[in-house]
């Protein structure tokens, strides 16, 4: 059984503005990965318009295997954000397989830099070596809800575009009807303690590879019509084709608590608030 101590681990993300928040969650994500064999970075930014470049720069000079690339404004030629996204995503993908300093990379951990790695542990992490599964993909938990339903896709949990069908609703039902039934019905609290979900895609802010599997993929952030969806779904549905298996693992936690769940909280409270209000006034 492999463990962290073997790993040859290559950390990837893309970042665009994340002056504010970067350094935290790299800083989170080097402790976390602190127990590994070696480990690497490569951060993908563009479109930028803090001091987001000036600070992987200085990150690149102060720290050893540390590095960035820096992909410019790509507004011009893609124009919509999916699609900037998997194009910045592809392109650590390539240095990937065209480098030969990563030639030896055996795992690649994919990990948003926006603060939904603030909880992560390298105990979380090991976890997922300890699986007694053949696992090409381990994706990450939250504490409190696990929130990312766009790149979810599950026969029963989640089985087409969430947010595809969150807009087909409005028309019908309205932005609050449609957030609850498309989104929030979904964003389910799964224990930490209970066994990894087999799934078509998921991510959750941070995802753990075999470097074998991932490079049976490419990321896409538009569909065949040209309408933005989510990128990780195509990327997984190529491991999938290829035969690899891919889980949510629920000790896998890298958040307490996520901004997109804290709105399904909100609108779980006011139901529950305004549902014991009637009760009252029905018994009053």
């Amino acid at each position: 059984m492999t463990a962290p101590s073997d790993v040859s681990l290559l950390v990837v993300g893309v970042v665009r503005n994340g002056a504010r928040r970067m350094g935290a969650d790299l800083d989170r994500l080097q402790a976390a990965t602190a127990g590994f064999a070696s480990v690497q970075w490569l951060i993908v930014e563009s479109d930028s318009t803090d001091d987001t470049v000036a600070r992987l720069q200085a990150r690149r000079a102060a720290r050893p295997g540390f590095d960035y690339l820096s992909l410019g404004a790509l507004r011009a030629t893609h124009p919509l954000r999916t699609d900037r996204i998997a194009h910045c995503r592809n392109a650590y993908l390539d240095a990937l397989a065209q480098q030969p300093r990563f030639a030896g990379v055996t795992h690649v951990l994919v990990a948003d830099l926006d603060g939904v790695c603030g909880a992560l542990r390298a105990e979380s992490l090991a976890a997922c070596f300890a699986l007694p599964l053949d696992w090409a993909m381990c994706a990450a938990n939250q504490g409190d809800y696990y929130y990312d339903i766009w790149a979810l896709r599950h026969p029963q949990w989640c089985p087409g575009d969430a947010w595809a069908e969150r807009q087909a609703l409005v028309p019908l039902v309205g932005e609050t009807e449609a957030d609850q039934l498309a989104l929030f019905a979904r964003m389910l609290h799964i224990a930490p303690g209970r066994a990894p979900i087999e799934v078509d895609s998921a991510f959750g802010g941070l995802a753990l590879y075999r470097r074998d599997a991932l490079s049976a993929g490419r990321y896409a952030g538009l569909d065949a019509q040209g309408r933005e969806v989510c990128e990780h779904v195509a990327l997984h549905a190529a491991l999938r084709a290829a035969g690899h298996r891919l889980y949510i693992v629920p000790a896998l936690i890298n958040a307490r608590r996520t901004r997109h769940a804290g709105r399904k909280k909100f609108w779980r409270t006011l139901r529950r608030k305004a549902w014991n209000w009637l009760r009252g006034r029905d018994t009053g």
